[in-house]
């Protein structure tokens, strides 16, 4: 019995102190952790997934559908909404605002399509260039943008 207390212990007192982004050591990490505004900054890739239970109406995104955007984050994480920018699968070009939390990578994106039009990307932003999160349609207070009811997409991001 004593062997084992010791080697929990051991492991307890190791975990608390790890601090790494890496997903592996411990199960620790993964769950965000530190990003710099410069890693923060330049152009995505979001690829949506419907959500499985989710009723998506007519003209919602397909899956796999690719979302591009331009970033510039701020040193207080603020998303600079006069030249940040995000691409639809269509070709448009619209405006977005947010913020990136630098301390956990926490994201929260909304992206217009107009006057009361857009969507919200909310999730997390790794140091490494991925993403991870849900984009909803529509942004809360504001219209659908794809199709004509809500959505809810898993999706996944890349920098670069």
């Amino acid at each position: 019995m004593r062997p084992i207390t010791l080697a929990l212990t051991l492991l307890v007192l190791t975990s608390a102190c790890e601090n790494t982004n890496d997903p592996f050591l411990f199960g620790q990490g993964g769950g965000g952790g530190a990003i710099t505004q410069a890693q923060a900054t330049g152009n995505w890739s979001f690829t949506v997934t419907k959500t499985i239970g989710t009723t998506c109406s007519v003209g919602a995104l397909i899956d796999g559908s690719v979302l591009t955007a331009h970033l510039d984050v701020g040193a207080d994480g603020t998303v600079n909404s006069s030249t940040s920018t995000w691409r639809s699968p269509s070709g448009l070009v619209f405006p977005l605002s947010g913020s990136v939390t630098l301390g956990d990578g926490h994201t929260d994106l909304h992206l217009s399509g107009g006057s009361q039009i857009g969507v919200e990307l909310i999730g997390t932003s790794f140091a490494g260039g991925t993403f991870t999160g849900t984009l909803s349609d529509p942004d809360p207070g504001s219209f659908p943008m794809f199709g004509t009811g809500a959505c809810q997409y898993t999706t996944t991001g890349a920098k670069g």
